[in-house]
């Protein structure tokens, strides 16, 4: 079975050999979309739960942080980093934390309120996806589209990449 691979603008997967004419037919399309359809390329970012990721000692690390936001931004989306106000108190450097949240768009989550409400409540305003590995099931009920919208991910040393995206 020859090798597949991942369409950026599509998700869709084809063989390697049709790929890079797939990837100029969707480049195309995307140009004669309008506004409102490049909203999807809006992500609501859990940041709490990529600062965690892999994380040695139990401690949220602002790398992560760093790597999905520029991984992110050169595959092309609008990354919104929606934080909890215990992530300031928990991460390694808060003060790398506080010049990465004024350098990007971000939304902290109130003292004693759920993050994951907020960054469903985000992602349903904007009508954006939302990266985590976090899969909200207390919320599915409540919020059907939740399922469509959720992108997985895992990290590496060179940045972020997105392993399943669920339409």
């Amino acid at each position: 079975m020859p090798k597949r691979s991942r369409c950026p603008h599509c998700d869709r997967l084809f063989p390697r050999d049709v790929l890079d004419e797939h990837i100029l037919k969707c480049r195309q399309k995307g140009r004669n979309l309008d506004v409102t359809a490049g909203s999807f390329r809006r992500l609501v970012v859990d940041g709490n739960n990529v600062a965690y990721y892999l994380s040695t000692d139990g401690r949220p690390q602002v790398k992560n942080l760093l790597l999905a936001h520029n991984s992110l931004i050169s595959a092309g989306y609008r990354p919104i980093f929606v934080i909890s106000a215990a992530l300031v108190h928990n991460i390694d450097r808060p003060q790398d934390l506080q010049a990465f949240l004024s350098q990007v768009e971000s939304v902290k989550a109130a003292r004693g309120t759920d993050d994951d409400l907020k960054i469903i409540q985000t992602a349903q305003k904007l009508n954006a996806g939302i990266l985590s590995n976090d899969r909200f099931l207390n919320w599915t009920d409540k919020h059907p589209w939740l399922s469509d919208r959720l992108h997985r991910y895992r990290m590496t040393p060179s940045g972020l990449i997105l392993t399943r995206i669920r339409r």
